[in-house]
């Protein structure tokens, strides 16, 4: 909802000038509206969003040779409402004879204009789009190129670490060359070859048992 506010002045001039207080007080210039003999009074008092019955009694008054000052109060500046009314306090307006000089209604929908959805330029301004060669003709591009099947999803369809392609989840996952990924930066093996032994002394003896002299297994 916004509030319509009005003010009748004897003549143009008057008018003007009121207008130009209203935007040094911070209204917008969308939301202040001058209306002369010489406009189309019943279009504008349509789009200033005038009731009927007071649109009617203002028109006449204007074909009289006055002037018609519309104001939108909404939240810009704060206290719009306030800072209009009291501007026209001092602004000399004259009677316009209607009781209630504002009005509350409806704000209308703030939206772009609709464009033809099936018109082959529908996001460009009529005659903007001058008939002849595109772009890519006339500098020789594609603007498709044919694609070939890639059978990797590396740049060249190389492989990351060899020449061959790890077959799949088996204990030894080795390449399909039939050698272990290891053994491209480490030469040497990583196990040894050397025989299990039972006991963690070189050896695998007892030596201090024996030179005691007791045995390690005691029979009773």
């Amino acid at each position: 909802m916004i509030t319509v506010i009005t003010r009748l002045y004897e003549n143009e001039a008057s008018a003007q000038g009121i207008v130009g207080r209203l935007y040094r007080a911070g209204f917008p210039r969308n939301a202040i509206m001058m209306i002369t003999p010489n406009d189309n009074v019943a279009r504008r008092m349509e789009l200033a969003l005038i009731p009927e019955d007071a649109a009617g009694k203002l028109a006449t008054r204007i074909e009289e040779g006055k002037s018609l000052v519309v104001v939108h109060a909404t939240y810009k500046p704060l206290n719009a409402v306030r800072i209009a009314n009291e501007t026209f306090e001092t602004s000399g307006a004259i009677s316009s004879g209607l009781e209630n000089e504002s009005f509350r209604v409806k704000a209308p929908r703030d939206h772009a204009p609709s464009v033809l959805k099936d018109h082959p330029h529908f996001l460009t301004m009529e005659g903007s789009v001058k008939a002849g060669p595109t772009i890519s003709e006339t500098l020789g591009l594609r603007l498709l190129s044919p694609q070939k099947r890639r059978s990797s999803a590396m740049s060249g369809g190389k492989l990351f670490f060899g020449d061959g392609v790890i077959r799949g989840r088996t204990p030894k996952a080795r390449l399909k060359t039939g050698s272990f990924m290891s053994k491209m930066f480490w030469p040497m093996p990583l196990l040894s070859k050397k025989k299990e032994s039972r006991s963690v002394l070189p050896g695998g003896g007892h030596p201090f048992s024996r030179l005691m002299g007791w045995p390690t297994i005691s029979q009773d």
